[in-house]
């Protein structure tokens, strides 16, 4: 089990809302074999933001559900050219994100992840990297917090 792969990342992000986005992600992640349904993951990924909001701030944001429709653990990327309003931390828009998948029994995986990328998302390297690299400098800059 992968938990994240080179197809799982998407630099050009079309979505011009918030739910064009999480669409985005799950169809992304049916493509990945990472969950059972694109449209039951995005129902829970607009749950869990209707919880509170997942945007980090700095044009970041981390969408993420523990669901009965992801198969096996798994972190998307994508970056976009639109900037997306997300109700953020700083109240500003997004434009870069990463997002989590966790099997509904995943709870300490989840915490895990989002944990690590918490943390490295406090790095202006890290950062800059995350939003102006290329999908394998994206791919290995993750895998590198997530391993």
């Amino acid at each position: 089990m992968e938990i994240m792969n080179i197809s799982g990342i998407n630099v050009a992000m079309k979505g011009m809302t918030k739910a064009e986005i999480l669409k985005e992600f799950a169809e992304l992640a049916l493509l990945n074999g990472k969950v059972s349904s694109a449209e039951g993951f995005y129902g829970d990924l607009w749950l869990r933001e209707e919880e509170s909001t997942t945007g980090f701030g700095g044009g970041i944001a981390i969408p993420h559900a523990k669901s009965a429709f992801v198969t096996e653990v798994g972190v998307l990327v994508g970056r976009g050219a639109n900037e997306v309003a997300w109700e953020a931390l700083d109240d500003q828009p997004v434009h870069c994100w990463i997002c989590l998948l966790v099997p509904e029994t995943g709870g300490q995986e989840h915490l895990r992840l989002l944990s690590q990328l918490s943390r490295k998302l406090m790095d202006p390297d890290f950062v800059a990297k995350l939003k102006s690299g290329s999908e394998q400098e994206i791919l290995t800059l993750v895998q590198g917090v997530i391993s």
